[in-house]
């Protein structure tokens, strides 16, 4: 138990953990450009779900990562050889996966039952280092390991019952430690260290959506509709920035108890920023159908909120009443911002707008913040 990162009362993210969140980043990069290709101005609804699906591996490879980390991590030569090893896995399953040739369905599923794997031994060889005599290592490691031979078993099968096989195999790990809570509750998650993972992954996203503005221009003649538009991203993105950060050091002076309400809530989130950000370079770009603009710029705007709201509703009561409010009032703007025949720069000019009435919105409960930091 001495060697275990756990029990440090002031234990920050590694410089393996920052390492393990690029390789991810550089992942949903692969991912997000399916949504970077207008098909003759669309995105279809088939487009959307293929960016869900490739995403949801990748990042469910990261959680439970995560997760073990959170509790295990000794940062032992152990540990950096089999998180180095996932790492590897992810990037050769993220390039074979966005790539979408059925030829190499079996090779990205392999990588992503190996990846699952390691991280299910992983569990397993750390089962005595705390208190509870290895049931929750042992529960963990079990769960993932069945997953993953549930996923693995896809190959064998053809299209489509090989995809609802893969994506079974995740569904039951996901379902199964929220079945478990109880033994999950033995070992509490590190709040600190938790809050601080899913910190640092959101701001490398945000860095991302720069990159895409800056890629965006890169090529084009500028005129006075892509300079509103990238400044009008930059903007949306710097409010994104506001928005989830202001209060976050409430989440770190609470008690989490699974960490799973963050986790789990942080996959709509990062799908939500995804959207977002490809919304940014198509409106530069002025190459997507204002009715697909539409129906994304809704489905973002939702998915981030619901995502970023979700954590805080279960694990900071007082703020429910304000994060109700609060969000119904910037899903009313946004609905009306995307009713109006407006053109796609002038869309997200408006749903900038909306952001920043949020940013505004939030000083309501700041006497809230300011006495948490007293109390601290």
């Amino acid at each position: 138990m001495k060697d275990l990162r756990y029990f440090d009362p002031h234990r920050r993210a590694t410089w393996l953990e920052l390492f393990f969140d690029l390789i991810f980043v550089v992942a949903l990069h692969a991912a997000g450009e399916i949504l970077s290709e207008a098909h003759e101005g669309h995105i279809g609804v088939q487009q959307f779900l293929h960016f869900v699906l490739v995403f949801l591996p990748l990042w469910w490879i990261w959680a439970g990562h995560t997760i073990y980390a959170n509790r295990f991590d000794t940062d032992s030569r152990q540990h950096r050889l089999s998180t180095l090893l996932i790492m590897l896995l992810l990037i050769v399953i993220s390039a074979q996966s966005s790539a979408g040739a059925q030829e190499h369905y079996a090779l990205a599923v392999v990588c992503y039952c190996g990846a699952r794997l390691i991280i299910s031994g992983m569990y397993f060889f750390s089962r005595r280092k705390h208190h509870d005599g290895g049931g929750f290592a042992s529960t963990v490691g079990t769960v993932f390991a069945v997953g993953a031979a549930i996923s693995l078993s896809s190959v064998l099968m053809k299209p489509p019952w090989r995809y609802l096989v893969f994506y079974a195999g995740i569904v039951f790990e996901m379902a199964a430690l929220v079945l478990r809570t109880r033994r999950l509750h033995v070992v509490p998650a590190h709040t600190a260290h938790l809050v601080e993972r899913v910190g640092c992954l959101t701001i490398i996203m945000l860095g991302e959506s720069v990159i895409s503005i800056s890629a965006a221009l890169t090529g084009i003649a500028w005129n006075g509709s892509n300079v509103i538009a990238a400044v009008s991203g930059f903007v949306m993105v710097s409010a994104i920035w506001w928005i989830y950060y202001d209060s976050f050091h409430l989440l770190e002076q609470r008690k989490l108890a699974t960490g799973l309400s963050i986790l789990y809530s942080h996959f709509f989130l990062f799908i939500g920023l995804a959207i977002l950000a490809s919304l940014i370079r198509h409106a530069i770009l002025d190459d997507l159908d204002p009715g697909d603009f539409r129906r994304l710029a809704a489905a973002g705007t939702v998915l981030f909120f619901l995502g970023k709201q979700y954590g805080y509703y279960m694990e900071v009561p007082e703020l429910r009443p304000y994060l109700l409010s609060n969000t119904a009032a910037v899903f009313a703007l946004t609905a009306l911002v995307l009713m109006l025949p407006l053109g796609v720069g002038a869309m997200l000019v408006g749903i900038t707008a909306t952001m920043i009435c949020y940013v505004l919105l939030n000083l309501r409960y700041r006497h809230l913040v300011r006495g948490r930091k007293a109390a601290a």
